[in-house]
Formats: structure tokens, sequence, C-alpha cells
């Protein structure tokens, strides 16, 4: 078990990352909390939420992992989350740092614009 003073720690040295670096720090870290249970999958995921201030409700968009391959092992930029699109497997509604990045949810291979 962990201290409040230790969690304190690791949240500052969380909060002084670049979002794409955040990113890939929660892409080690999330997918050990998935659970398969009496066939119905839970899976820990980031996400980004966008409320419009002219429209009402709440867009929550997955936030999908830098295919690193492709980067030649990097991160894709660092521009914050502008590439949108959505994973052609499952559906989901995603947002990344990069353009060509996984789905956090089932894994597949996406392209986003």
């Amino acid at each position: 078990m962990t201290t409040d003073e230790e969690r304190d720690r690791l949240a500052e040295q969380l909060v002084v990352l670049p979002v794409y670096e955040l990113v890939d720090v929660l892409r080690r870290v999330l997918p050990h909390y998935t659970e398969d249970n009496c066939g119905i999958r839970t899976e820990l995921v980031l996400a980004e939420a966008t409320d419009y201030e002219d429209e009402p409700g709440l867009e929550v968009e997955l936030v999908a992992w830098p295919d690193r391959d492709y980067y030649d092992g990097g991160l894709g930029i660092d521009q914050g989350l502008w590439e949108h699109g959505h994973c052609a497997k499952c559906d989901a509604g995603l947002v990344s740092n990069a353009k060509r990045a996984y789905c956090p949810y089932c894994g597949s291979r996406c392209g986003l614009t």
C-alpha cells in the first residue's frame, strides 16, 4: 500500500508531462485494470470530455494510443489531442495526438484525421 505522500509525489511527476507523454505512461498502466467476468468486459481507459457552449450534451472520446511502430518508436508529434476519428472495429469515438493510433478499448489500429 502506498501513502498519500507517495501518491502526491507520483501525481506531481505526472502533471508536468506534456499530454502525449502522459498518454504514453497511462497506456502502460490502464490496460492492467481490464476485467472479464461472466461475459462482461470492463476496460479502464483515458477519455477526453468536451462541452460545447452552444450545444446540449457532452462529447466523450477515448484517447487512442499512438502507433509507436509507425512513428519509429516515437509518440507522434506534441500537438495536443487534435486528431479525431472512430474505431472501425468497436465504433468508439477516438481522439489522439497521432494520426496513426490504436483504440484503447479493442486494440485495433486506427487512422485519425
